[in-house]
């Protein structure tokens, strides 16, 4: 999802992603392989069910696949810096960043085979990108640590929540990027009006209720994350798998939140361009569809209205009750990543 690595990231500036392409664009063109095969980028077994995804294409299509994570910044310079010699077919960007690829014209437009099940919000009109599911910011509480479990954003503001307020970080992290969003949404700005949500963080920070932490199945299992900001459906993974380790609550938080997609683009130059329309076609299906719910994220189509999930699946994930007050924001080309990560600077840690 958006601008980060799968756990970590980095962001780079479109001013960046410009320089890299003109020392990286020299070189042979390369000629397509043979071999039946796909390469991604940012797609990694253990994010949003990958690992079933590709094991699942692979049996139905004969192909072999080979991912390398990264963050969407990351992604979109090497689709460019490659072109004379590409690698990757496929990589996953937050929603935020399919513009921005399109701008640095590293992108194949395809239209896929459920095309018109995609509401527009999740799409680029042209088909350079679109939406595979949907990342809710939620909380995800340590309810051994915490017992008085936060309801709302201005919860977190409460002083015995000191120390205690995890999450990804905006200036690398296009995760963090959407917590800035959903607080923005919550709060009463949008996507292009982040003054509500600068404000709000830069309150947090200064009563010192951000830890600064890399938040993993360590740290979660350890105890040293009371309080995580992220996506539903890592926290409901978090949940499942440290079940009878430690005890978490899954919390959506009053004022609201935001759908934010993770998004799949073509790379312009791919190696196996058919295979790249295929998987396309594939992870927009019923079948590819229900493969991110089997992971508890909420397929695009399902928010969309023409997906039904089946009982079995359904039971597992986070119910439909649970999401009160979820925005969709739907000017993308209008939250520069680069923007939010100078104003956390800024107004957030600069203080």
């Amino acid at each position: 999802m958006p601008g980060f690595c799968k756990r970590a990231g980095c962001l780079l500036t479109a001013a960046a992603l410009m320089m890299t392409f003109a020392a990286g664009c020299s070189g042979s063109t390369g000629t397509a392989p043979a071999e039946n095969k796909i390469i991604t980028y940012g797609q990694p077994d253990d994010w949003a069910n990958w690992k079933e995804m590709f094991a699942t294409f692979n049996q139905k299509y004969g192909t072999t696949h080979t991912d390398t994570d990264m963050s969407s910044a990351e992604e979109i310079q090497k689709f460019g810096a490659e072109k004379n010699n590409p690698v990757a077919d496929t990589a996953e960007v937050g929603m935020m960043w399919g513009p921005v690829a399109v701008k640095q014209d590293v992108t194949m437009p395809y239209k896929h085979a459920n095309w018109d099940k995609i509401g527009d919000w999740a799409k680029d009109k042209d088909g350079n990108w679109s939406g595979l599911y949907v990342g809710v910011p939620v909380f995800l509480v340590n309810t051994d640590i915490v017992k008085n479990v936060p309801k709302s954003w201005n919860d977190l503001l409460k002083s015995e929540y000191k120390d205690m307020v995890c999450m990804s970080n905006p200036q690398t992290s296009g995760s963090g990027q959407n917590m800035v969003l959903a607080a923005s949404y919550a709060l009463g700005g949008s996507v292009t009006n982040l003054d509500a949500s600068m404000s709000y963080f830069s309150k947090l920070q200064k009563a010192g209720n951000i830890k600064n932490i890399s938040v993993s199945v360590a740290t979660l299992q350890k105890g040293e994350v009371p309080i995580y900001i992220v996506y539903d459906f890592l926290a409901k993974g978090y949940q499942e798998q440290l079940k009878g380790q430690a005890n978490f609550s899954i919390v959506f938080p009053e004022e609201g939140s935001i759908w934010a997609p993770g998004a799949l683009i073509i790379n312009k130059w791919s190696p196996h361009p058919e295979n790249a329309k295929k998987f396309a076609d594939f992870v927009s299906s019923d079948e590819g569809q229900l493969i991110f719910a089997k992971g508890y994220a909420r397929p695009i189509r399902y928010v969309e209205g023409n997906l039904q999930i089946p009982d079995d699946i359904k039971s597992k994930m986070l119910p439909d009750s649970f999401y009160k007050n979820c925005g969709k924001p739907t000017e993308w080309d209008k939250v520069p990543p680069d923007v939010i990560a100078a104003r956390w600077t800024k107004e957030v840690l600069g203080q």
